[in-house]
């Protein structure tokens, strides 16, 4: 198709309007290729999934990447916030003993999922039923799966179905089956062992990034920096090799034809069997050695460019694009805080937050939190762990969950409270917004505020952030003062 329209193009004398369209020297084999949002990562997925883990488990770099992204989009937990206070305990005991594996609880379970997410780009989680006599608070359990459990490379149609990277979908294109492998595919287990099982799509929870609409499966996140980190690896190597090889210092000795040594020199340093003695080659160079050449023979090293004191600036450039690529900051990648200042760390630190805030909300909260939160209350109640007459005809209103992430640590907390308070009073942001960026929900501020104002050895706490009860300062205002005082002297008289 490509070619058709080039040669209608240059029968017609038409040149492309815009540059990043043309297919003249400048931009020729660059992207021509026009492909839909699955065909690349049906190809291509089994190997970024294996050079991403090999990077991981190999490249510092990326592994930190990978920890960097789990702590600030996972922490401690994304915790629901369920407004009842039977169903909220219930689920605060069920948390503890829902890992299918015996090992996590729900949010460790999140963290393994984020983690899963960002290595191999998706993660699964299949819903396990259990018996109401195997004594959990809820008869349900979580297991958390490897994304190679569902092989890309499995699409076929029949009956009307069609199969699409080992995903099922019915004649209207809903997700109906996963294809998913008994066992890792790549533990080596035989045919009889590990098949195939055909699992109901509502007992599986897919979680990943769908970056073009119609994309099926997602791909890791280093993808677009993966071959930059192995070069990244090479060069390294490479410098370290040269940095050693330049410390080896010693001598050569070259001896004349026509002129035979009376004894072997000087023994001034590590002697090293001559070449051709006991029938061994010189075949590396030794620190302090003595090297001593055949007849007419000579040393001569390959001299590379020095990029010298241009490596670090060249490490950092390359750095700050794996830090992109891998969607952090260059400081979380490294741990480099030189030239930082609150400013600048400030700025950096908003618009990561921006990110991770987003992800939270569209990734693990819509597609993971939610969907596994659903699935445990329908549980629940059909299974006697909680009694609800109205369920049914009100689940949605019970659905209605707040998800409270871990919040977030302040660069400097003062300017930041105060900026927020300023808000508050000024009648820019609700106490509920604040109280959320820092982990509550306002509910449960409140009554942990409104505890504390009922305790008999405590007085009333007077919270500063409402104009009407108290001056910017602090103070009580003067008008609550003088009515608090004709108050008490209507009541003496």
């Amino acid at each position: 198709m490509l070619k058709t329209i080039k040669r209608m193009a240059s029968k017609l004398g038409v040149k492309a309007q815009y540059d990043g369209a043309s297919t003249r020297r400048r931009m020729a084999g660059k992207g021509n290729t026009i492909t839909g949002p699955n065909g690349p990562i049906e190809r291509s997925l089994p190997m970024l999934q294996a050079r991403s883990h090999n990077a991981i488990r190999n490249n510092a770099y990326a592994r930190k990447a990978k920890e960097a992204y789990v702590a600030n989009l996972v922490g401690t937990g994304i915790k629901p916030q369920w407004g009842n206070d039977e169903i909220q305990q219930l689920w605060d005991r069920w948390v503890n003993e829902c890992d299918a594996d015996g090992v996590d609880n729900f949010y460790g379970l999140q963290a393994l999922a984020a983690g899963a997410q960002f290595e191999v780009g998706e993660a699964l989680g299949r819903i396990r039923y259990r018996r109401v006599s195997d004594g959990l608070a809820v008869p349900m359990q979580l297991q958390v799966i490897e994304a190679e459990h569902l092989d890309p490379a499995y699409s076929c149609a029949f009956d009307g179905r069609l199969i699409r990277m080992g995903i099922e979908f019915d004649g209207i294109g809903q997700r109906r089956a996963y294809h998913l492998w008994r066992h890792h595919p790549h533990e080596k287990l035989t045919s009889e062992i590990n098949t195939r099982v055909a699992v109901p799509a509502s007992n599986i929870i897919h979680m990943y990034r769908r970056m073009r609409p119609g994309q099926l499966r997602g791909v890791p996140e280093l993808t677009s920096v993966i071959v930059r980190m192995y070069e990244i690896d090479e060069m390294q190597d490479a410098t370290l090799a040269r940095q050693k090889l330049a410390n080896l210092f010693g001598a050569f000795v070259n001896r004349k034809t026509d002129h035979e040594p009376e004894d072997d020199g000087p023994l001034f340093g590590t002697q090293v069997t001559m070449p051709g003695e006991g029938g061994e080659e010189m075949d590396e160079l030794t620190p302090g050695g003595i090297h001593y050449l055949e007849d007419d023979e000579e040393v001569t090293f390959s001299d590379p460019p020095d990029i010298g004191a241009n490596y670090n600036e060249w490490l950092r450039t390359e750095l700050l694009a794996v830090a992109a690529g891998a969607g952090i900051t260059y400081e979380q990648l490294t741990g480099d805080l030189k030239g930082v200042n609150y400013s600048s760390i400030r700025a950096g630190l908003l618009e990561f937050r921006r990110r991770a805030e987003a992800l939270q909300a569209h990734l693990l909260v819509h597609q993971w939190c939610r969907r596994i939160a659903e699935q445990w209350l329908d549980v629940a109640v059909t299974s006697g762990a909680l009694s609800i007459p109205d369920y049914w005809q009100r689940r949605a209103s019970y659905l209605a969950i707040d998800w409270i992430a871990p919040k977030w640590a302040w660069v400097d907390p003062l300017k930041e409270v105060t900026a927020d308070l300023m808000e508050v009073r000024a009648g820019f942001k609700p106490r509920s917004e604040a109280a959320g960026e820092r982990g509550w929900s306002l509910d449960q501020l409140d009554a942990e505020i409104q505890q504390g104002n009922t305790s008999a050895d405590k007085h009333k706490l007077v919270l500063d952030s409402d104009p009407r009860i108290t001056a910017k300062n602090g103070s009580l205002q003067a008008a609550l003062e003088a009515l608090a005082a004709a108050t008490e002297e209507e009541e003496s008289n």
